[in-house]
């Protein structure tokens, strides 16, 4: 994928949105999404040598001092909120806290609550993506993004449901309506193509 498309936010934006347009799929998402993040974040610790410090620094945050390991973990939820600042800077801005503060807390987490952390990180994303499923199979009618795009259905998700947030609290409506008319252009060659390939299959079925 071109780089310039990889930060083109309209164009990664409308992919993953013509996924989740119904809205009881796209409420499954806010609250699951996050919760997949997070999970991920905690086991993410048991892949060997990832929750080993390449580094280490003390950060003073309102007169407490807070101690930063980068494990591999922590650095995956950095990735994700400096990807997020260079597709939309302010909406990334406002998330990456959220992003970097999950990954210090999966460090916590693992570091003094092993065995329960991970074993209800394994059980919340688990359900999670149960959940998801089913959002897309009784509500919107389509397979999910990850069978057309792994990559990007992972990563965005975490961006998509950040937006779908924002712009429900009123952030940059015009962006939002040009959002909205990319991904209903995007649906309608949806469906278009689904309805020949139907079309195709019930021919071929009655020849």
């Amino acid at each position: 994928m071109a780089r310039s498309k990889l930060l083109n936010l309209e164009d990664q934006f409308s992919f993953y949105a013509s996924y989740h347009t119904n809205t009881k799929n796209v409420l499954i998402h806010v609250l699951c999404v996050p919760t997949i993040l997070a999970s991920a974040l905690v086991l993410a610790h048991g892949i060997p040598g990832a929750a080993k410090s390449l580094a280490h620094f003390d950060l003073d945050f309102l007169g407490n001092t807070i101690g930063i390991d980068l494990t591999f973990p922590f650095l995956w939820a950095a990735a994700n909120a400096t990807y997020f600042v260079l597709l939309e800077p302010v909406a990334g801005l406002l998330y990456a806290p959220i992003l970097l503060a999950m990954g210090y807390y999966s460090n916590v987490l693992y570091s003094t609550h092993h065995d329960a952390a991970m074993k209800y990180a394994a059980v919340a994303h688990v359900a999670s993506w149960i959940a998801q499923f089913i959002g897309h199979g009784v509500f919107e009618g389509r397979a999910p993004a990850l069978l057309d795009s792994l990559l990007q259905s992972v990563v965005l998700a975490v961006f998509f449901v950040w937006l779908e947030v924002l712009f429900a609290l009123g952030y940059r409506p015009a962006l939002f309506k040009r959002l909205q008319a990319r991904t209903g252009v995007a649906v309608a060659e949806y469906r278009k193509d689904k309805a020949a390939k139907e079309r195709s299959a019930a021919a071929k079925r009655s020849s």
